[in-house]
């Protein structure tokens, strides 16, 4: 498909609603929704906006003004200021009067309605644009070809078709699709001796002649009522005297709301708001932004796609200093440069030549862009081989510069967080391997010493057990502590397990330590044959140790401590295992009892910094699992856990 030659600069929109629009952006929070109407009712703005973005598929449901309103709130008020300050033409005027387009517009929004035409918005646009369309004020007396026009805008053909024809008769627009006798019906009432014209308008669209004459009273009401449009400014907008590369305020005016434009954003946002900016300023085809490296080589500023013409360009590895390349060139000396494809082949350089392949054009313009103290350039595709006129130059120059400066500190702040973090990360890794280096001294002292008991008591089968589990404990704190200093990576732990026997072994670890030693009891409850749980077993692990170690030192001698295991309990469709901690304790702290499963400070003092349940939580959020807590003062605390069972293939 042709690429349209349509851009915002080719048609003045209507004064007094551009006027409007730079009204109501001046107030605190741009109103869009009111904007938004007022680019509806004006053809040139409404054509600019859908081919800046064209309507996706199913988007004219959502309404008109919607769609408009959505485009406006992408271009933000900065880049939609500098679109209106420069789309001034000098000396230009309009084919029909202001508000025919706009009558004719919703008078055939009124006959699909009432024809039950599905898509009535369509037919609304086909009013609007039909004169614009057919208007001699091209720039350059250029009229595009009106079916590319209106596919770049996301629109049927059959809109195409009724925007180029007029004046058919009655007998070739009944087997002609119905927008066109809708739209040629509402040219007609949109006349001055539209009376005339009531019957054949009835007629083309299937209706009565008296519901035509009420529809058209009710279009001609709007187009006269503004109230619920902004005040109109007392003065509209003054056609230009000098066209914009020679008007200095107004080219001073518009690189600044540029620069606002693009200032702030990420990569990523910049790269959307550039592709919507680019057909506004006549861009149809994306440009590529190319500026110098710290090794001489000229690389895209936005970082490109895989396999798409800007990463091709980074493979080049394109030169500065290329005594061949135009690109270089240009990028040297600050001066715009072309390059063209003849049928000689590549020519002097290989890398303009395979460039300008990429691109899919017989050639590219290359434009200085001014980007602080580096070099940049601008690759723009060119159809043929006719120089960029002065006016097209400034105006791609100013807008592609403006987003190459914003990229430039972008990645330069970028780059440096990336430093500074690297700094840190270093930092901390250095600081944990003291740490571990300090902490594996006593572990290796604490296994040695197992090891020995072990040794002494070969006959203990019980002893041995134990020790065999310490031991394997020992090791997993080891191993935590090595990687204390390295970035979470996906392990090969097993993601499942059975949970009475992890509660089991942690019984016979633990089971003295926190418990029989301090008077409290501690009781397991398990039903048979219990599926296993969809968790690694060191994960929960750290979970149950976390819970264990909260209840030993909440409770008092004499209080006891019951963990029960249900299999097949059913939360929210899934089937999980419940892991059940009931106590009979004092109850947690007024202070915890409101959130117990947040970080907070600890009142239990000896290092003790409030985390537990708060990782417990995060641990059980990675599995899919769910932790519920109750707690009442003096009567005890009970923690539900419940764990999706594994899913067996």
């Amino acid at each position: 498909m042709p690429t349209p030659t349509f851009s915002a600069f080719e048609l003045q929109p209507l004064p007094d609603g551009a006027s409007a629009i730079l009204h109501v952006l001046a107030a605190q929070g741009p109103d869009w929704s009111a904007i938004a109407r007022i680019a509806a009712r004006d053809p040139a703005l409404s054509l600019g906006l859908l081919v800046a973005d064209p309507l996706a598929p199913g988007e004219l449901e959502k309404g008109l003004d919607s769609a408009f309103q959505r485009r406006l709130e992408r271009i933000g008020p900065d880049l939609l200021r500098a679109w209106l300050l420069a789309i001034g033409h000098v000396g230009e005027a309009r084919d029909e009067p202001a508000d025919k387009a706009l009558l004719r517009a919703e008078c055939a929004l009124r006959l699909a309605i009432e024809a039950d035409y599905p898509r009535p918005d369509e037919a609304y646009l086909a009013g609007l644009w039909r004169d614009l369309v057919r208007s001699t004020g091209w720039n350059g007396g250029v009229r595009p070809p009106i079916t590319a026009l209106v596919a770049a805008c996301g629109l049927p053909p059959s809109l195409a078709d009724a925007l180029e024809t007029g004046g058919l008769t009655d007998e070739r627009l009944a087997a002609a699709h119905p927008l066109l006798a809708l739209t040629e019906a509402a040219d007609r009432l949109a006349t001055t001796d539209w009376q005339q014209h009531v019957a054949r308008a009835a007629r083309l669209s299937g209706l009565e002649a008296s519901t035509v004459l009420s529809l058209r009273s009710a279009a001609g009401d709007i187009v006269s009522d503004r109230s619920d449009l902004p005040p109109a400014p007392a003065a509209p907008l003054a056609r230009p005297a000098l066209r914009l590369a020679e008007d200095p305020y107004r080219c001073a005016g518009v690189l600044g709301l540029l620069t606002a434009a693009f200032v702030d954003l990420d990569g990523s946002a910049i790269g959307e708001r550039l592709a919507i900016a680019g057909p506004l300023f006549g861009l149809h085809t994306p440009s590529v932004l190319l500026g110098s490296s710290e090794d001489g080589r000229l690389q895209p500023l936005l970082t490109p796609e895989p396999d798409s013409v800007g990463s091709l360009i980074a493979e080049l590895r394109l030169r500065v200093d290329d005594e061949a390349s135009c690109i270089a060139l240009s990028a040297r000396s600050q001066h715009p440069t072309s390059f063209y494809v003849d049928a000689g082949g590549p020519g002097r350089s290989m890398a303009d030549w395979q460039i300008a392949r990429w691109l899919g054009h017989t050639g590219f313009h290359v434009l200085p862009l001014a980007a602080a103290e580096e070099l940049a350039v601008a690759l723009v595709g060119a159809a043929s081989a006719q120089a960029l006129d002065g006016e097209r130059s400034w105006r791609y120059a100013a807008l592609l510069g403006a987003a190459a400066r914003a990229l430039r500190t972008y990645n330069r702040q970028r780059n440096e967080i990336t430093a500074r973090e690297a700094v840190l990360r270093q930092r901390f890794r250095d600081h944990v391997r003291k740490i571990v280096h300090e902490a594996t001294n006593p572990l290796a002292v604490l296994k040695s010493r197992t090891g020995m008991l072990a040794q002494e008591r070969e006959d203990d089968m019980l002893l041995q057990d134990e020790m065999s589990l310490l031991g394997t404990e020992l090791d997993r704190i080891d191993t935590l502590l090595r990687g204390a200093a390295n970035l979470p990576v996906e392990t090969g732990d097993v993601r499942h397990c059975r949970v009475p026997e992890l509660l089991l072994d942690m019984r016979v670890l633990y089971g003295d330590a926190l418990f029989a030693s301090r008077g409290i009891q501690l009781e397991l409850r398990t039903a048979r044959d219990v599926p296993p749980a969809a968790i690694p077993a060191s994960a929960l692990k750290q979970v149950l140790l976390n819970l264990f170690r909260n209840a030993s030192e909440a409770l008092q001698p004499g209080q006891r401590l019951v963990v029960s295991v249900f299999p097949q309990v059913n939360v929210d469709g899934r089937n999980c295992i419940e892991i059940r901690f009931v106590d009979n304790g004092p109850g947690l702290p007024p202070e915890r009892a409101h959130d117990p499963l947040s970080a907070a400070p600890s009142t239990k003092g000896d290092g003790h910094q409030g985390l537990g349940l708060s990782v417990v939580r995060e641990i059980l959020a990675q599995w899919d699992s769910t932790l519920l807590c109750r707690t009442q003062k003096a009567t005890g605390t009970s923690f539900q856990i419940f764990i999706p069972l594994e899913q067996r293939a």
